[in-house]
Parts: C-alpha cells; sequence; structure tokens
C-alpha cells in the first residue's frame, strides 16, 4: 500500500506529504511539522539540480527522514531546521549523523 502512495505521488507531479502516524512513520508533532514546507522546498531544490527525473520521490523521502529524526527530539530538530538555509546544513547539524554500515535503522521506533 505505501508502495502505490508513492507511485501515486510521484506520477502525481504534485508534492503531497505523506501520512504520518501510519506504517513505520511515527507520528509527527506540531513542531516538527511546521518544518514541512521548508524542507520540501529545500529537497525539491535540491532534487530539481541533482535527480530531475526523481524528484517528487526524492523530496518525500527526504523529508520524511528529516521529520523522523524530528519525532526524537522535536525541540532540538525543528528549531534546528528552522534556523537552517541549506540541505547541507540541515544533514549536518540537525540529523543524528548516519553510519556507514546503515545501522541507524536499528533504534527507529
Amino acid at each position: 500500500m505505501k508502495w502505490a502512495l508513492l507511485f501515486l505521488v510521484a506520477c502525481s507531479g504534485k508534492s503531497s506529504p505523506p501520512v504520518t502516524g501510519s506504517g513505520s512513520n511515527p507520528p509527527v508533532s506540531g513542531a516538527c511539522e511546521a518544518q514541512r514546507p521548508k524542507l520540501e522546498k529545500f529537497y525539491r531544490a535540491e532534487a530539481e539540480a541533482k535527480e530531475p527525473k526523481h524528484v517528487d520521490g526524492a523530496v518525500v523521502d527526504n523529508t520524511q527522514m528529516v521529520l523522523n529524526d524530528c519525532v526524537r527530539d522535536p525541540q532540538r530538530v525543528s528549531a534546528c531546521v528552522r534556523d537552517a538555509t541549506s540541505v547541507a546544513e540541515i544533514e549536518s547539524r540537525c540529523l543524528r549523523p548516519i553510519d556507514d554500515e546503515g545501522t541507524e535503522g536499528n533504534d527507529l521506533p
């Protein structure tokens, strides 16, 4: 079902937020949700420059990645994203570091 939703979003040409609080996506607080438009704007610009054939999917995936981290520490992450001026800054300052072996996913809710 989730793949069908992603497929429909990707094919529609419109950005719609993924359903939060269902499946593997934890519920998103108001502080985090308030940052969604900024995240989508930054990730859309980055995807249009780097992966123009996959813009919608990249926007959805990357935005949800940040929101998932935000769920863990809403005050810190949402404030960090609010003050950030680029994707690079968000990913380096606001998010948990990504492990080369992918073990960061082992502690997901």
